[in-house]
This record gives structure tokens, C-alpha cells and sequence, in this order.
């Protein structure tokens, strides 16, 4: 077994999780799946365990700039965390996340991200220090008297319409699944004197679905 971190220029070996993303998530509309490995996958780092060249557990490393408070700092949103099924439960998964949090607190990013599906995977995420600091905005493009939000470049801004195209041409059970999830955090480093208490008393602005 082997983890090792596939950065943004590593795009043909990135390309190889496609199927592990495939086998692990929702993909009715391949339409997302395809702009996903098209777009998204070009600026972003995977952390992979390998076993004989075969990818398989995965955690995504997607980046965004957020305005903290007034500081410009770059934060890291985790997805697409997977591990193929026949290496469940046997401690990959959390090799791999753990691998990918100590990457992440290396680079001295302030805390780390995450959007569960229900409350059983917040609580296995709880396990490696995640905490619920708020609510998912379903609204992709209201960033007003919000505390922390990401930085409004061309690059977010280009996302977030694309986002919005497929939000749009969903149901409407979608919608209300996606305004119920919450938002959770793991602090990496104290050097924006931040701390999941201090983060839970500020309107935080979190939209990004990838």
C-alpha cells in the first residue's frame, strides 16, 4: 500500500479516480460528473492510497480563498472521500484522511472543511476532530454581512454559475436536501486566534459544493 498526494499538475493520474468517484457517489446527472473531472479536477489535489498501482481510497482537496475576518487566507474543502468496497473497513479511509489533515496543517491553512451527507458520516468525522460550525447556503451568490466568505475572483465566480446551472435543473427535494446539510471544521492552526468556538459565533459563508 502506498499514499501519496497527486498535485495539480498530475492531471492523468487524477483522471484515474474517476472511477472510484463514480463507484462511491450519486451520479445521475453525468453531466456533473463529466464537468467535475473536466474543470474541477485540473485545480485541485487528490490524496490516494494505492495498492498495486490501483487507486484505492481517495480524499479531494479542493481550494478556495476566503476572506477571514479580514484576512486573505487559502482554505481547503474536503470531497469525494472514498474508499473502494472491497478494502472497506479495514482502516484506509482514515490513513488517508489523516494523511491529507497533516498535509493540509503543514501548509499552516487556519482550519479545513467538510459538507457530510447525513449526520452518521459527521459523526465519523468527529472521530478525526471535525466539528458543526453552521449550516450549507444554498444561495451561490450571497456573500453579504458574512464574516468568513470565500474571495469573489473570476475563477470562484465562473464556479459558482456553473454550480448554479445544475442547481437549477435539480428537484426541488435536492434544493431542501442541500440547505439541510451542515457545515463542519477541523482546526489546523491558531494563527488567525480562531477556534471552533470562536468560528460558531461567526456568519460564515460556505457554498461550494466541490
Amino acid at each position: 500500500m502506498q499514499i501519496k498526494i497527486l498535485h495539480k499538475d498530475n492531471i492523468d493520474e487524477k483522471l484515474k479516480t474517476r472511477k472510484l468517484y463514480e463507484e462511491n457517489f450519486d451520479i445521475g446527472d453525468k453531466d456533473f460528473v463529466d464537468y467535475y473531472y473536466e474543470t474541477i479536477i485540473k485545480r485541485n489535489e487528490v490524496v490516494v492510497m494505492e495498492d498495486s498501482g490501483t487507486v484505492i481510497s481517495m480524499v479531494h482537496l479542493n481550494p478556495y480563498e476566503y476572506n477571514i475576518c479580514g484576512d486573505i487566507k487559502n482554505i481547503h474543502y474536503l470531497v469525494g472521500i472514498a474508499t473502494r468496497k472491497e478494502y472497506r473497513n479495514k482502516g484506509y479511509i482514515t490513513k488517508t484522511l489523516n494523511f491529507a489533515i497533516n498535509y493540509l496543517n503543514e501548509l499552516k491553512e487556519p482550519f479545513c472543511f467538510l459538507v457530510p451527507e447525513n449526520k452518521n458520516l459527521e459523526k465519523f468525522y468527529q472521530r478525526f476532530g471535525f466539528e458543526r460550525v453552521c449550516r450549507f447556503n444554498i444561495d451561490k451568490f450571497s456573500k453579504e454581512k458574512y464574516d468568513i466568505y470565500p474571495v469573489n475572483t473570476v475563477e470562484y465566480d465562473n464556479l459558482m454559475k456553473k454550480e448554479q446551472e445544475f442547481l437549477l435543473v435539480s428537484t426541488d427535494e435536492y434544493k431542501k436536501e442541500l440547505s439541510e446539510k451542515n457545515v463542519i471544521v477541523k482546526m489546523l492552526n491558531n494563527n488567525l486566534n480562531l477556534s471552533i468556538e470562536k468560528l460558531r459565533n461567526k456568519r460564515i459563508y460556505v457554498c461550494q459544493e466541490v
